[in-house]
């Protein structure tokens, strides 16, 4: 599938990776569209040190090292970010992060492999408090953000607001 889309895009993003294996799989078959890659990890909702499958982020790393041109955290709760971003900042690599709007995503929500359409948006995600967020992973260093589910047009707007008034390049 990578090499019918390389020719036509810009970039592979492999998203809401999450697991060690995932990751290795997926970066393998995505670098064979001779495109950069970017590999988004999704993290525990609670310990935003551990992907989804509770292995360590700081993993990642070495699995990225192999091709990917950056690297994320994606579909988790933005209190969970700061941590992924710890782990990734050492990749060496452009890294970032793109949280989603759900309630959270516990261990036991999970156990009965629900489709997205369980998932609850947030009441209390509006875009400034989003952006809020989004400022301070930009703070720890990512210069890749943006939004994930239930993160709509009305917070990413309000975050490239934020962004320039505190004397950020949006791009």
């Amino acid at each position: 599938m990578a090499q019918l889309l390389g020719p036509d895009v810009d970039l592979i993003l492999c998203e809401t990776v999450a697991s060690l294996a995932h990751a290795r799989a997926v970066l393998e078959g995505a670098l064979t569209a001779g495109m950069p890659v970017w590999l988004a990890v999704t993290v525990d909702d609670e310990d935003g040190a551990k992907l989804r499958s509770g292995e360590p982020v700081a993993e990642i790393i070495s699995i990225a090292a192999n091709g990917a041109a950056a690297v994320l955290a994606n579909c988790s709760a933005p209190e969970a970010m700061p941590a992924a971003i710890s782990a990734l900042a050492r990749s060496g690599l452009p890294f970032g992060a793109y949280a989603n709007g759900f309630q959270q995503i516990t261990k036991e929500f999970l156990a009965d492999r629900p489709t997205v359409d369980a998932l609850q948006a947030r009441r209390d995600l509006g875009p400034e408090a989003y952006a809020r967020y989004a400022l301070g992973w930009v703070e720890q260093g990512a210069t890749i953000v943006g939004g994930c589910c239930e993160v709509g047009p009305a917070h990413i707007a309000e975050l490239s607001r934020a962004l320039t008034v505190a004397g950020h390049k949006v791009v």
